[in-house]
């Protein structure tokens, strides 16, 4: 098919611009995260301040698991929503514990069932009287002055399969010592092991499955847990606070021989390619609509955080000025033999290099606006 007469409408159906010809295709509709970047328009806009550059006129898909692109817009933002309440929290006289909580897992175990028993021992752990008290005693809650969290889950697969975990930030009215951190950390994870023991057959031992440490003033965690490598390769505690350690799953890289789903995209990763491609299809099946990052009830009020969804903040995330119009079509070839090709143009237009986006994607410079 010629593809500057014939227009897709939709669902393997395509129109001859020129007769008006319907035309079936047995071409089946690729699911939403692919279709991120997708070109909607006659063509496509380059955006850049000089310091950062984006694309609009393309699909968006808002997927904070599966699309490399927008989960970095969204967890920056999650980010920033949790640094917000973390600041204010401890500026009221609160204090707050990082607390992971995992499973013990083999390359047997289907990716999906692992996330069911993950999230299902966290809602338990979070229910009857030992977590919420009752009428004669008082819960683990009120015992140690839980008053909110904040809960991400994340994925990672190495050579025992996949690895899904729960980070969380729990909220605690009064300034906690390490004894009564340490205490909140033994009696989380006799309930956390009974749960996951009763959901897996398998039992966490209290070294791998549960930790929790302080978050100081500053954001930081105070032990062991984030001294590791980061996006940047380099360990380091400055720049890699709480609230990115919860959100900022997009940043991460595996550690030893743990890889992160958007490893699996990388060409040179030394997995074969069916290999990488089945296991990217059970991360995408297994997080489908999921809910990467939750909040318990009133927390957000409480500290003013705006409740927005992923999809509201894709689409507030705030544009740099139009300053280049790229050819549609050949917006399009590029994306489909050498997408690479695009995230240097965006290199070139970060550095106003006009002249590499051109030799790119073609087009113009966009007029000034008015």
């Amino acid at each position: 098919m010629d593809s500057s007469i014939i227009e897709e409408l939709g669902d393997g159906v395509f129109v001859d611009t020129a007769s008006g010809e319907l035309l079936e295709s047995d071409w089946v509709r690729p699911p939403r995260p692919a279709r991120c970047g997708w070109r909607i328009g006659e063509n496509v806009a380059v955006h850049s301040d000089g310091s950062m550059a984006h694309f609009s006129g393309t699909e968006r898909c808002g997927s904070i698991w599966a699309c490399p692109v927008c989960s970095a817009v969204i967890r920056a933002e999650r980010a920033l929503e949790i640094t917000q309440a973390v600041d204010a929290h401890h500026a009221a006289g609160g204090s707050i514990l990082f607390v992971t909580l995992t499973i013990r897992h083999d390359r047997a175990d289907p990716l999906k069932q692992s996330i069911d028993a993950v999230l299902g021992s966290w809602r338990k752990l979070l229910q009857g009287n030992a977590w919420a008290g009752s009428k004669t005693r008082n819960g683990m809650r009120d015992r140690y002055g839980v008053s909110g969290y904040i809960r991400s889950t994340e994925v990672t697969y190495g050579s025992s399969g996949w690895h899904p975990h729960l980070h969380s930030l729990v909220f605690c009215e009064d300034r906690l010592s390490d004894i009564e951190a340490a205490a909140f950390g033994n009696e989380l994870h006799a309930r956390w092991a009974r749960f996951v023991e009763q959901a897996t057959g398998k039992l966490p031992t209290r070294e791998h499955g549960t930790d929790v440490q302080r978050v100081d003033e500053d954001g930081q965690v105070l032990g062991k847990y984030l001294a590791k490598v980061q996006d940047d390769g380099q360990s380091t505690a400055k720049k890699w606070d709480a609230s990115a350690e919860l959100a900022r799953a997009d940043v991460k890289r595996g550690r030893e021989d743990n890889l992160v789903p958007f490893e699996l995209l990388d060409a040179n990763l030394d997995l074969p390619l069916p290999q990488r491609r089945r296991l990217w299809v059970e991360y995408y099946e297994g997080t489908k609509g999921r809910r990467a990052i939750t909040w318990s009830r009133g927390l957000k009020d409480r500290y003013d955080v705006n409740d927005k969804t992923d999809e509201e903040v894709i689409e507030e995330t705030e544009s740099a000025p139009v300053q280049w119009l790229a050819d549609g079509q050949t917006y399009d070839r590029v994306r489909r033999d050498d997408p690479l090709l695009l995230a240097i143009a965006l290199e070139g237009a970060e550095k106003c290099n006009w002249h590499l986006v051109e030799s790119i994607l073609g087009g113009t410079s966009a007029p000034p606006p008015g």
